[in-house]
């Protein structure tokens, strides 16, 4: 089925699993959940999935739970929070790795008040962004145009830990925010409006994953050659 933009119903799901995060609550709301969720969520990913191809054929985009698809049940086994629930939902498009967090990936998360699409690393290493560097002095031309792009597309904040020295280079001040990430993922955020419950969603989405694939592309061949 097509997808139609996500649901008052599927957002007022995750306020009340806020205010009610146990799993008594969640057995008896379930089919909410799947209704108003889970198939748009699947939906959406679905369609996407040709577009997150033609960029990279390598990445997942198969439309399931745990792959492309956030669970709603909390892993508390390591977390001082004990919460069963998760209060907010993703799509996660990347290639497999045995490090989570560690490849680049396109995603697409919201919570009651606001969404957001982007691409980056959830938890770079220092190794793959020493690389990420040493790729920028290899070709500074070409990661100009990247710069241009994120200059031009206002919409778009460059984030993640800085170090708060510099890296000393030839090609000017312009170049620093993105020598000093420790940590790189690029994002638009916006607040619950009239979008996110329509169909055309799906494309602003799209859009925004293809403005980020130079980015995303110089990655990759900066990690993986």
């Amino acid at each position: 089925m097509q997808f139609k933009g996500f649901s008052p119903e599927g957002l007022e799901f995750l306020k009340d699993l806020a205010a009610n995060n146990n799993k008594e609550w969640f057995e008896k709301f379930r089919s909410v959940y799947q209704e108003h969720l889970l198939k748009p969520l699947k939906q959406l990913t679905t369609e996407l999935g040709p577009a997150i191809s033609s960029i990279d054929p390598e990445i997942d985009t198969t439309p399931a739970i745990n792959r492309t698809i956030s669970k709603i049940f909390r892993d508390v086994r390591f977390s001082n929070d004990k919460s069963p629930f998760r209060t907010l939902q993703w799509i996660s498009f990347r290639r497999p790795n045995k490090i989570w967090g560690n490849v680049p990936e396109f995603y697409f998360y919201f919570t009651p008040e606001e969404y957001h699409t982007g691409m980056g690393f959830y938890s770079a290493t220092p190794a793959n962004m020493g690389k990420f560097r040493e790729h920028i002095d290899l070709y500074p031309e070409r990661f100009a145009r990247i710069i241009d792009l994120y200059n031009t597309h206002g919409q778009y904040a460059v984030e993640g830990e800085e170090y708060k020295k510099t890296f000393p280079n030839e090609r000017g001040p312009e170049y620093q925010r993105w020598y000093r990430k420790k940590n790189l993922y690029v994002t638009d955020t916006r607040k619950i409006d009239d979008l996110f419950f329509s169909s055309e969603l799906e494309q602003k989405i799209e859009d925004d994953f293809n403005n980020h694939s130079l980015l995303y592309l110089f990655l990759i061949e900066s990690i993986f050659g």
